[in-house]
């Protein structure tokens, strides 16, 4: 359990569950946050913000640094039970103040509540140019229900822009629920591999009639013209991300750009007890693509090393990741990061989210904390 669960299962309230899952609600600050100098991890910089958070109208940005907690500095914070513990429970009101540095070098301090963030998991969409081919771009942060309608829309556009590669960027994506998993490699690859096994989830010997086997269908949106599909990662995409990259391996040119995933093969089930008011969500199965191939505990390995420039926005075409994602699908080559857009309209703009664990009792779950 030590190696393959690593903390994976866990409870939650029914409520909480089906408030993220299907609502597309939590209650928090509104920002996520990475430690940029490990192993030390004394260095904690904001790597999103969430558009109508209280930590937006706090005027918290991407890139920021948190110096301290509550008076407390990040080393304490650490020595103290770590940031998640820092931050307290998910209760709206509940308060912290932080001391910031800005990216010219300012400090500010600011107390701010935590309160019920609406979310669109799907951030972002743009059209790139490169090299006379259409490029799309999806900027999405995780597998949830209110994400189905978004990702057919952004496919929509995609497909009549008739794009031939798609960068799907999932730098922050932690996972979530499978049946939105497959509705986004159904989108990029449902017609290319109309027919064929998209994935096998596997229990064990004695939940062996569980097993399922699902085959790509193609839909209404599915990309016609598609060649190539890139995916920007770190070591927070995980689970459900982790699934759509590896089930798309044997049918199509997959490129992975950024640091290695995760590594969660395995998902988790819903368990209501205490009259249906609690979930436990136990690691229950695994998930092997076409080849049977999975137990990727050590995470996907990218193709091309890239940063995530917390200094420059995301889906801005000069930032690392992206720009290296971009320069690849011109050269075929992991050499140069720079890249001169042409056209780089946004199509639509939406907002992102934080990882949260949990999905509703009747859907399988591949999120990773």
């Amino acid at each position: 359990p030590g190696e393959l669960d690593r903390g994976f299962s866990f409870l939650n309230t029914t409520a909480a569950d089906q408030q993220f899952f299907e609502e597309g609600q939590f209650v928090g600050f509104g920002f996520g946050s990475k430690f940029t100098d490990a192993p030390f991890n004394t260095e904690l910089r904001l790597t999103q913000v969430f558009p109508g958070s209280p930590a937006e109208a706090a005027g918290f940005q991407r890139g920021q640094q948190i110096l301290s907690i509550n008076g407390e500095s990040i080393p304490t914070v650490n020595a103290l039970g770590g940031v998640s513990a820092a931050l307290g429970e998910n209760v709206v009101g509940l308060s912290r103040t932080f001391r910031m540095r800005d990216a010219s070098g300012m400090e500010f301090e600011v107390t701010i509540e935590k309160a019920l963030v609406t979310f669109e998991p799907v951030a972002q969409t743009r059209i790139f140019d490169v090299a006379g081919a259409k490029m799309g771009y999806l900027e999405f942060r995780t597998f949830v229900s209110t994400a189905d309608d978004a990702l057919e829309q952004a496919f929509a556009e995609f497909e009549a822009e008739n794009v031939t590669a798609v960068i799907v960027d999932l730098r922050y994506n932690g996972g979530g629920l499978i049946s939105t998993a497959g509705l986004l490699s159904n989108l990029i690859a449902g017609f290319i591999a109309n027919g064929q096994v998209y994935a096998e989830t596997l229990f064990n010997t004695e939940k062996s009639s569980l097993n399922t086997l699902e085959r790509f269908t193609q839909r209404a949106n599915s990309l016609t013209l598609l060649q190539q599909i890139v995916f920007i990662t770190t070591d927070s995409s995980a689970s459900a991300s982790e699934l759509v990259i590896n089930a798309l391996f044997p049918h199509t040119v997959v490129t992975l750009i950024g640091r290695t995933t995760f590594g969660k093969p395995v998902g988790q089930v819903g368990l209501a007890f205490c009259e249906d008011e609690l979930l436990l969500r136990p690691v229950a199965f695994e998930v092997v693509n076409a080849l049977g191939e999975g137990q990727y505990f050590d995470g996907l390995s990218p193709t091309c090393d890239a940063e995530d420039e917390l200094a420059v926005a995301l889906g801005d075409p000069t930032e690392t990741s992206l720009a290296r994602a971009l320069s690849y699908l011109e050269t075929g080559s992991c050499g140069t990061v720079a890249f001169q857009s042409k056209t780089a309209a946004p199509l639509s703009r939406h907002q992102a989210i934080p990882r949260e664990p949990g999905a509703p009792a009747a859907e399988r779950l591949l999120g990773a904390d």
